[in-house]
C-alpha cells in the first residue's frame, strides 16, 4: 500500500466521538458569537474572525461520513435550511408520530413529548389515532397511546404488517404466508387469502367501506372486499413489489425496486403513469402527497446519494409536461416517507446522518432537521445502534 493509499484510507475512518466533538466545537462559537460585545467600529473584523470559526469548524465535520452528509444537505437547500435541531423538541404540525425503535414503537405528539409503548416490532395508528395496534412474534395487540392494552390475538406462526382499516370496524395482519382480517375489537379474527407475499396489505382510503390490497406470492396485486368476500380486481404480475399505496381518489400505486406502477380501478395499469428510476438506482419508498402528487425516495447506489423527487401530476393529462421535480438530496440512504395529517409537510428519516428531515410543502419553502435521531429513541444508548424507522404521522393529539 502506498503512502497517499494509507492517507486516503485513514481519512475514511470515523474517529470514535468526532460527531460529538463537532457539535460542542460548534455550540462553543455559536455562544461565544451571541455573547460577543458589539463595538461598531471592529464589527467587520468580529464578522470575519467568526465567519472563519465557522468555516473551520464545518471543514472538520465534513471529513467524517455524517459531516459529509450534513455539508451535502447545507450545499443542497441553504436558502431554506435552518440550524439543525439537537434534539425533537417539538413537531412543526400537528398530529402524532409513530417511530419504531429497537426498543419499539414510540407515540411522539406534537410537543415532543414521548412514550415507549412496549417491546413491539411494528405499530400502525386506527384511523383517528384512539388506539395503536402492534406486533411482537406471534401475537396481535391493540393499545392506547397511552400504551394501555385493550385486546390481544395470538396465532401459530408469527405475525406482521397490522394495518387498521379507515373505517374503524376491521385489522388486516399477515400470518406467516396467510393474510387475516379480525374486528377492530378484537373479536372474528378469520382467514382472508393464502399465498401472500411478505408485503404489507393496505386499505383502500374510503371510511364506508372495508376494501384491502395485498401482493401475492406470484407478484400480483388483489383488492378484495373483506366483508363480501369479492375480489375486486387483480393486476398483471410484476417481479420484487415491496409495497402498496392508494392516492386520494383511489388509484393503486405498486411500489416495487425500480419502478412505481399506477393502476386504474378495473387493474389496468395507466398508460404512460409509470414512473422508472435508471439504471443503478432504487426506489427505497414513497408517499402519496395528496392532490395527486406521489413522493418518492430514488437511490443511486454509485453515487451514494438519495434524492427525494416529487411526481406532481402522477397521472395522465397536460400537467404531466411538468415532469419530476426534485426536492432534496443528500448522501446515503432517506427513507421512512409520512406526510403531516394536512399534507403540508413530508418527513423522512435520515440515518447516514442521524438526522429526521422535515420538509415544508409546496416545492420545499422550509426545511427543519432534527439531529440525534438514535439516541432520541434509545436514550441509553451507548454505540451507534440501528436508526429508528417512521412507521406513521397520524391524527391531531387527543
Amino acid at each position: 500500500m502506498s503512502r497517499r493509499e494509507m492517507r486516503d484510507a485513514l481519512l475514511g475512518v470515523p474517529v470514535p466521538g468526532e460527531l460529538d466533538s463537532q457539535r460542542r466545537a460548534w455550540t462553543v462559537v455559536r455562544a461565544a458569537f451571541e455573547e460577543r460585545e458589539p463595538v461598531r467600529r471592529r464589527a467587520g473584523r468580529v464578522r470575519l474572525a467568526v465567519a472563519l470559526a465557522v468555516l473551520a469548524v464545518l471543514a472538520a465535520a465534513a471529513l467524517s461520513p455524517p459531516g459529509r452528509a450534513v455539508g451535502d444537505w447545507v450545499r443542497d437547500r441553504v436558502a431554506g435550511a435552518e440550524p439543525a435541531e439537537p434534539a425533537l423538541f417539538r413537531l412543526p404540525a400537528a398530529g402524532r408520530l409513530l417511530v419504531v425503535s429497537e426498543q419499539g414503537p414510540w407515540v411522539v405528539r406534537s410537543d415532543g413529548s414521548k412514550r415507549l409503548l412496549g417491546a413491539y416490532e411494528d405499530a400502525s395508528f386506527s384511523p383517528r389515532g384512539l388506539h395503536v395496534v402492534v406486533t411482537a412474534g406471534r401475537r396481535v395487540a391493540a393499545l392506547t397511546p397511552a400504551g394501555e392494552l385493550r385486546w390481544t390475538v395470538t396465532r401459530p406462526q408469527p405475525v406482521a404488517d397490522a394495518r387498521w382499516a379507515p373505517s374503524g370496524f376491521r385489522v388486516a395482519y399477515r400470518e406467516g404466508a396467510t393474510l387475516r382480517v379480525v374486528v377492530g375489537n378484537g373479536e372474528d379474527d378469520r382467514l382472508v387469502a393464502e399465498g401472500v407475499a411478505p408485503v404489507a396489505p393496505a386499505w383502500r382510503p374510503a371510511e364506508g367501506e372495508n376494501v384491502l390490497a395485498y401482493a401475492d406470492a406470484g407478484g400480483r396485486v388483489r383488492v378484495v372486499d373483506v366483508d363480501g368476500g369479492e375480489e375486486l380486481l387483480r393486476t398483471p404480475a410484476v417481479e420484487g413489489i415491496r409495497a402498496l399505496l392508494w392516492t386520494p381518489d383511489g388509484l393503486l400505486a405498486v411500489l416495487t425496486e425500480a419502478e412505481l406502477r399506477l393502476h386504474n380501478r378495473r387493474g389496468r395499469l395507466l398508460e404512460g403513469a409509470s414512473l422508472r428510476v435508471a439504471d443503478g438506482h432504487e426506489l427505497l419508498d414513497a408517499v402519496s402527497a395528496g392532490d395527486g402528487r406521489v413522493v418518492y425516495a430514488d437511490h443511486d447506489a454509485a453515487g451514494g446519494e438519495t434524492a427525494l423527487v416529487e411526481a406532481s401530476c402522477f397521472g395522465a393529462g397536460p400537467c404531466r409536461a411538468n415532469g419530476p421535480q426534485r426536492l432534496f438530496g443528500g448522501a446515503g440512504r432517506i427513507a421512512d416517507l409520512a406526510v403531516s395529517p394536512e399534507g403540508r409537510w413530508l418527513l423522512a428519516g435520515w440515518a447516514d446522518a442521524d438526522q429526521l428531515l422535515f420538509l415544508r410543502l409546496p416545492r420545499v419553502q422550509r426545511i427543519v432537521a432534527v439531529d440525534d435521531v438514535r439516541r432520541e429513541f434509545d436514550p441509553g444508548l451507548a454505540g451507534r445502534g440501528a436508526f429508528p424507522r417512521v412507521a406513521e404521522w397520524c391524527c391531531p393529539d387527543q
